[in-house]
Protein backbone atom coordinates (compact mmCIF):
# COMPACT_ATOMS: atom_id res chain seq x y z
CA UNK A 1 0.00 0.00 0.00
CA UNK A 2 1.30 3.25 -1.05
CA UNK A 3 -0.31 6.89 -0.32
CA UNK A 4 -0.56 8.76 -3.31
CA UNK A 5 -0.76 12.89 -2.88
CA UNK A 6 -2.67 15.05 -5.92
CA UNK A 7 0.10 15.54 -7.78
CA UNK A 8 0.80 12.08 -9.02
CA UNK A 9 -2.61 11.83 -9.92
CA UNK A 10 -3.07 15.19 -11.48
CA UNK A 11 -0.23 13.81 -13.76
CA UNK A 12 -2.37 11.33 -14.52
CA UNK A 13 -5.40 13.22 -15.53
CA UNK A 14 -3.77 16.47 -16.68
CA UNK A 15 -0.16 15.67 -18.21
CA UNK A 16 1.34 12.89 -19.83
CA UNK A 17 2.63 10.83 -16.73
CA UNK A 18 6.42 9.86 -16.21
CA UNK A 19 7.79 6.56 -16.06
CA UNK A 20 7.62 6.62 -12.33
CA UNK A 21 4.35 7.75 -11.94
CA UNK A 22 2.81 5.51 -14.45
CA UNK A 23 4.55 2.57 -12.72
CA UNK A 24 2.86 3.37 -9.55
CA UNK A 25 -0.52 3.72 -11.36
CA UNK A 26 0.28 0.14 -12.83
CA UNK A 27 1.13 -1.43 -9.96
CA UNK A 28 -2.51 -0.16 -8.41
CA UNK A 29 -3.89 -1.59 -11.58
CA UNK A 30 -2.35 -4.76 -10.97
CA UNK A 31 -3.55 -5.00 -7.68
CA UNK A 32 0.14 -5.46 -6.34
CA UNK A 33 0.32 -1.91 -4.22
CA UNK A 34 -3.05 -0.33 -3.50
CA UNK A 35 -3.12 3.07 -3.54
CA UNK A 36 -4.85 5.10 -0.37
CA UNK A 37 -5.13 8.81 0.23
CA UNK A 38 -6.77 11.26 2.49
CA UNK A 39 -10.38 12.20 1.73
CA UNK A 40 -8.76 15.59 0.66
CA UNK A 41 -7.81 14.44 -2.58
CA UNK A 42 -11.36 14.26 -3.95
CA UNK A 43 -11.53 17.96 -3.44
CA UNK A 44 -7.88 18.66 -4.98
CA UNK A 45 -8.95 16.91 -7.97
CA UNK A 46 -11.83 18.67 -8.76
CA UNK A 47 -10.41 22.04 -7.77
CA UNK A 48 -7.83 21.11 -10.42
CA UNK A 49 -9.44 19.92 -13.11
CA UNK A 50 -11.55 23.16 -13.08
CA UNK A 51 -8.90 25.35 -12.25
CA UNK A 52 -5.08 24.25 -13.36
CA UNK A 53 -6.61 22.27 -16.23
CA UNK A 54 -8.69 24.97 -17.33
CA UNK A 55 -11.15 22.46 -18.80
CA UNK A 56 -14.79 22.86 -20.22
CA UNK A 57 -17.02 21.11 -17.56
CA UNK A 58 -17.28 18.54 -19.50
CA UNK A 59 -14.21 17.23 -19.78
CA UNK A 60 -13.27 17.71 -16.75
CA UNK A 61 -16.57 15.17 -15.10
CA UNK A 62 -14.65 12.88 -17.91
CA UNK A 63 -11.48 13.61 -15.98
CA UNK A 64 -13.01 13.18 -12.64
CA UNK A 65 -14.45 9.81 -13.63
CA UNK A 66 -11.81 8.50 -14.85
CA UNK A 67 -9.92 9.30 -11.41
CA UNK A 68 -13.33 7.37 -9.67
CA UNK A 69 -12.60 4.42 -11.51
CA UNK A 70 -9.10 4.30 -10.49
CA UNK A 71 -10.60 3.35 -6.63
CA UNK A 72 -7.84 4.73 -4.21
CA UNK A 73 -9.32 4.12 -1.35
CA UNK A 74 -9.85 7.34 0.79
CA UNK A 75 -9.42 7.95 4.26
CA UNK A 76 -11.50 10.73 7.09
CA UNK A 77 -8.71 12.02 9.26
CA UNK A 78 -9.77 12.66 12.77
CA UNK A 79 -8.65 14.99 15.17
CA UNK A 80 -5.14 13.29 16.45
CA UNK A 81 -4.42 13.11 12.63
CA UNK A 82 -5.55 16.96 11.91
CA UNK A 83 -3.24 18.04 15.49
CA UNK A 84 -0.47 15.80 13.53
CA UNK A 85 -0.72 17.34 9.81
CA UNK A 86 -0.70 21.27 11.73
CA UNK A 87 2.66 20.21 13.57
CA UNK A 88 3.66 18.81 10.24
CA UNK A 89 3.03 21.38 8.73
CA UNK A 90 4.87 24.15 10.80
CA UNK A 91 7.46 22.43 11.54
CA UNK A 92 8.74 21.39 7.70
CA UNK A 93 6.35 24.69 6.11
CA UNK A 94 4.70 23.08 4.24
CA UNK A 95 0.76 23.09 3.49
CA UNK A 96 -1.48 21.55 5.59
CA UNK A 97 -2.65 19.54 2.49
CA UNK A 98 0.67 18.07 2.27
CA UNK A 99 1.23 17.08 5.87
CA UNK A 100 -2.60 15.63 5.74
CA UNK A 101 -0.80 13.42 3.08
CA UNK A 102 2.21 12.88 5.32
CA UNK A 103 0.52 11.86 8.71
CA UNK A 104 -1.91 8.92 6.95
CA UNK A 105 1.69 7.82 5.36
CA UNK A 106 2.99 7.76 8.74
CA UNK A 107 -0.52 6.36 9.91
CA UNK A 108 -0.92 3.74 7.78
CA UNK A 109 3.04 2.90 7.68
CA UNK A 110 3.65 3.09 4.36
CA UNK A 111 4.88 5.00 1.65
CA UNK A 112 4.23 8.34 0.02
CA UNK A 113 4.25 9.06 -3.31
CA UNK A 114 4.76 12.42 -4.58
CA UNK A 115 5.86 14.56 -7.65
CA UNK A 116 6.08 17.47 -5.38
CA UNK A 117 9.74 17.96 -5.11
CA UNK A 118 9.50 20.57 -2.80
CA UNK A 119 7.45 18.72 -0.75
CA UNK A 120 9.98 15.71 -1.19
CA UNK A 121 12.56 17.62 -0.30
CA UNK A 122 10.71 19.11 3.05
CA UNK A 123 9.68 15.52 4.45
CA UNK A 124 12.71 14.40 3.91
CA UNK A 125 14.10 13.81 7.57
CA UNK A 126 10.54 11.71 7.81
CA UNK A 127 11.92 9.28 4.96
CA UNK A 128 8.33 8.09 3.86
CA UNK A 129 8.62 9.88 0.74
CA UNK A 130 8.94 8.37 -2.72
CA UNK A 131 9.71 10.74 -5.70
CA UNK A 132 8.01 9.41 -8.52
CA UNK A 133 8.64 11.46 -11.72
Amino acid sequence: MKVVDASIVLGWLLDQPSGGSQAVLESHASGQEPLVAPELLNYEVCNALVSRGRLPVALARQAYDYFESLEIETYSLGSPEYDRAIALAAEYRISAYGAAYAVLAQVLGCRLVTADRRLARSLKPLDIIEVAM
